[in-house]
């Protein structure tokens, strides 16, 4: 109670005297930092232990340092400079034991945190503040503590660069574009499982587009060019863990801008779509195909067909969603980007594309996101192939679909429909059948009149799959048939015999 009473006090002194108090500001602020430091390692080290006895003296020792430095940093911030790689270490402002929400205490605690975030970001000068976040996020992903896992400090810090960039005038940002790209590698190269790495890419991604924002088109270019280049070329024969890390990454990124800058981002995606045509046709080879290795020792022949199938599918759903969202800004703005090249770029993603409908994928093959439920057995298969809870992270229904919206003509459309039909007709694999006519069904819903030329092509297979074994194909084909004699305002049952 004394510390934090003494802490309130200076709070009240800074508040009042403002820059008359900059001769003591060393004095009081290290002793603060070093002060909450000590408070969350102390928690870090008996984390299993029960401190409820202490809990309310730490809480308010953390909120009275707090409250001192949001005034310093409110009031004086250019001279808090020098402190702020101090406060940013790990056991600092980024700690995890500042952000509680159990009970009111924590609220408070995790409220002041965020003010000071806030003060921090929008208050230190850009250019002095972007270099100390870049080697604060290092200090989190590059730490050599096994036993601390620290990379959820780093959400923090990034959170902070965000903020930053965003209040921060383009001509101040030009100049530190790479030490953000830098911070960014970091998190983009940082090795941990799917969950902290998905959570990690979701708040780098948000990061780095809060930056492309305040760029101009011919600065996104090169600085695509650049993370392009980091990632390296892909080598299908060596898919190293590192390489998928960074094609997953990569890919990741590709789709959020995507996304969010629509047909702006096209020549960025002009210049990968032989990488996209790449890896989609690794990932068919990969998984349409049992690993044929002929050489090597015993060991090597169990543990490359493994790491083949994660190089495959670990950077898959990312590359198709970025593919996607592509295609659907391309057909917003009438498709020619894919039908450029006389609709060579269409068919270099067609063929690779439509293979994958008769992937094998393995049941303990990393989806996102995670089955929250997982008493509904929804196989790996349905989810990266048919899109079954995957609406918003990837899968190759959706994929197709926007590949068909963006073509928008019969003579490219063939070709497409006689994969989904012989998919359809796999008499093997039911699942195959499924995703062929699911594919087929969501094809219609989203072309409608202009597809239905292509419909005496499908009757005589979705004829043979209204008598399939299986009741979810059966609806689904029945689903096809009713949506085509909506679409041509017949009946359809004369056909189908």
């Amino acid at each position: 109670q004394v510390l934090s009473s003494a802490a309130l006090c200076a709070s009240s002194l800074v508040t009042l005297l403002k820059a008359k108090c900059i001769a003591q500001l060393p004095k009081l602020v290290k002793p603060l930092i070093s002060l909450l430091n000590s408070t969350n390692s102390y928690q870090v080290l008996h984390r299993d232990s029960d401190l409820s006895a202490v809990e309310q003296s730490v809480k308010l020792i953390q909120l009275s340092v707090l409250r001192t430095l949001v005034a310093i940093t409110d009031h004086i911030p250019q001279f808090f400079v020098p402190h702020v790689a101090s406060l940013l270490s790990p056991d600092g402002l980024p700690s995890p034991f500042l952000r509680y929400d159990e009970n009111e205490e924590d609220l408070a605690v995790s409220s002041m945190a965020e003010r000071l975030e806030t003060a921090i970001a929008t208050n230190v000068p850009v250019r002095q503040l972007i270099p100390i976040l870049s080697k604060a996020t290092a200090q989190c992903l590059n730490s050599k503590n096994k036993d601390k896992i620290i990379w959820r400090e780093s959400l923090v810090i990034f959170k902070i660069l965000k903020v930053a960039i965003n209040q921060a005038a383009r001509a101040d940002l030009s100049p530190m574009a790479g030490k953000i790209i830098n911070a960014l590698i970091q998190a983009y190269d940082f090795d941990c499982n799917i969950d902290a790495r998905s959570e990690l890419l979701e708040v780098a991604n948000d990061t780095m587009l809060t930056m492309v924002m305040k760029l101009s088109e011919a600065q996104l270019r090169p600085l695509y060019s650049k993370i392009r280049e980091w990632r390296g070329d892909f080598d299908a024969s060596q898919p190293d863990s590192s390489s998928v890390r960074k094609r997953n990454a990569f890919w990741s990124l590709s789709a959020a801008m995507s996304k969010e800058l629509r047909s702006i981002f096209l020549p960025c995606m002009s210049s990968v779509i032989g990488d996209i045509a790449k890896e989609l046709e690794f990932a068919a080879s990969c998984l349409c195909n049992p690993a044929k290795i002929s050489s090597g020792s015993k060991r090597r022949k169990m543990e490359e067909p493994d790491m083949n199938i994660s190089g495959a599918t670990g950077p898959l759903q990312s590359l198709l969603l970025c593919l996607e969202s592509s295609l659907k800004a391309d057909a917003h703005e009438g498709g020619n980007w894919i039908r450029s090249d006389d609709g060579q770029r269409y068919r270099m993603i067609l063929l690779p594309l439509t293979k994958l409908l008769n992937a094998s994928v393995p049941q303990d093959c990393a989806i996102m996101p995670a089955l929250v439920d997982e008493s509904k057995q929804i196989s790996p298969y349905d989810r990266l192939i048919q899109g079954d809870g995957t609406e918003d992270h990837g899968n190759i229904v959706s994929c197709l679909t926007a590949l068909a919206a963006a073509a928008g003509n019969e003579q490219l459309w063939k070709p497409l429909n006689h994969a989904l039909l012989e998919a359809c007709g796999n008499e093997r694999r039911p699942e195959v059948r499924k995703s062929g006519v699911k594919a087929l069904l969501s094809i219609t819903h989203t072309l409608g009149e202009e597809y239905m030329v292509l419909l005496p092509e499908c009757l005589p297979v979705l004829s043979e799959l209204l008598e399939d074994e299986y009741e979810d194909i059966v609806a689904l084909a029945k689903e096809c048939v009713q949506q085509g004699e909506e679409l041509l305002g017949e009946s359809l049952e004369d056909s189908l015999r």
